[in-house]
């Protein structure tokens, strides 16, 4: 399944068509090998809830079609806090995330979750600064 992160707003997210791509229009990066579940277990170690209930953070914006694409989005205060995360923070968290179940089985090393959550984190940033920005999650699936 293929997924995209990107910013830009709400209007603007609302116009995108079935066959249009966030990455002709929006700043975009890849989440990777980081799926859904994966990224879960991020938002619970950032805001220490459980994982059940950070997996509810990617919100449905909007189905493209009932079966897919679907765009998701950030939650506002999950946004917040991942925007505040300094340098020692990341790394932290990075070293934190690959003890994760889903982690665990992706044959990673601490540099790719660095790599990923910096840009992820300056996304975050980059949509708090902005107006009325959000960071959204393009799924093919």
């Amino acid at each position: 399944m293929h997924q995209i992160v990107f910013v830009g707003s709400d209007d603007e997210v609302d116009e995108l068509e079935l066959d249009e791509s966030p990455v002709d229009s929006f700043p975009c990066m890849s989440t990777q090998q980081f799926h859904r579940e994966a990224r879960a277990q991020l938002y619970s170690l950032v805001t220490g809830m459980f994982l059940d209930d950070a997996a509810q953070l990617e919100e449905v914006f909007r189905p493209l079609t009932d079966d897919g694409p679907y765009i998701y989005k950030l939650n506002p205060d999950l946004q917040e806090k991942m925007s505040r995360l300094e340098d020692d923070d990341i790394g932290e968290l990075a070293e934190q995330w690959l003890l994760c179940e889903d982690l665990e089985t992706l044959d990673l090393e601490v540099s790719d979750l660095h790599e990923f959550m910096y840009q992820f984190v300056h996304f975050c940033y980059t949509a708090e600064r902005g107006d009325e920005l959000a960071v959204f999650i393009y799924s093919d699936g």
